[in-house]
């Protein structure tokens, strides 16, 4: 590298030096790119600055957009997806090991458990007891 490229490299680097970056890329005549920009220029203020209602509207639109947008989007999904759930649960059974499967019925038998328990306390009756423990032999009594 020659000791101009050198100094190029150091002052694309440095903080923006609009001088040292010009010479570099050989802009040294033509104004810093903000300068050239005129207040008034109807090329610059394409839009005008909205007022306060205008910006509600516009917020209230988007709202109401997205929110239809979205409840398409889910009732599109659920319609594809309704008439593969039955082929993805058939997949599963093929495809999947005895772990997963011993997993999977872990996982329902539980969840019956917490449903049966949260049933038991909103009809009001007592919570099963559970049996003893303890190792007895039946004919001592």
């Amino acid at each position: 590298l020659k000791f101009a490229q050198i100094g190029c490299i150091a002052a694309s680097s440095a903080p923006r030096a609009w001088g040292a970056q010009a010479r570099c890329n050989g802009l040294e005549g033509h104004p810093r790119p903000m300068e050239a920009v005129q207040p008034g220029d109807p090329a610059v203020q394409v839009l005008s600055e909205p007022d306060e209602e205008a910006a509600m509207v516009w917020s209230w639109m988007a709202i109401v957009g997205f929110t239809a947008f979205g409840y398409l989007l889910a009732e599109i999904v659920d319609r594809y997806s309704a008439g593969k759930e039955e082929q993805i649960r058939e997949y599963a059974r093929q495809n999947a090991s005895i772990e997963q499967m011993t997993m999977i019925r872990n996982q329902e038998e539980a969840f019956r458990e917490i449903l049966m328990r949260a049933r038991r306390q909103r009809l009001g009756l007592p919570a099963q007891a559970h049996g003893s423990v303890e190792m007895r032999d039946p004919f001592e009594e």
